[in-house]
């Protein structure tokens, strides 16, 4: 019996790589398949595209409040002792 039990064991370890290594060619199949790193690269290049839009309409937007919010910088008013009265 001790024997049996031992081919048993060996069996299943041997099935069980056989089902991991259909299942990693799987995976592999399925990874290309969606574009493997260009896929994600590509992603990312259109997301910091985005980013970088945002970022500048944002700077614009802040512009024009501050110019809103502050008055413009008007140049000083001439003083009244040049005038000689």
């Amino acid at each position: 019996m001790a024997a049996g039990n031992g081919r048993s064991g060996r069996g299943l370890a041997v099935l069980a790589l056989i089902i991991s290594l259909i299942a990693l060619v799987a995976s592999l199949m399925a990874y290309h398949e969606v574009g493997g790193t260009n896929a994600l690269r590509s992603q990312v290049e259109r997301l910091q595209s985005g980013v970088d839009t945002a970022r500048k309409e944002t700077a614009d937007a802040l512009q024009r409040i501050e110019q809103s919010i502050r008055p413009a910088e008007r140049a000083p008013a001439p003083s009244a002792q040049g005038t000689g009265k």
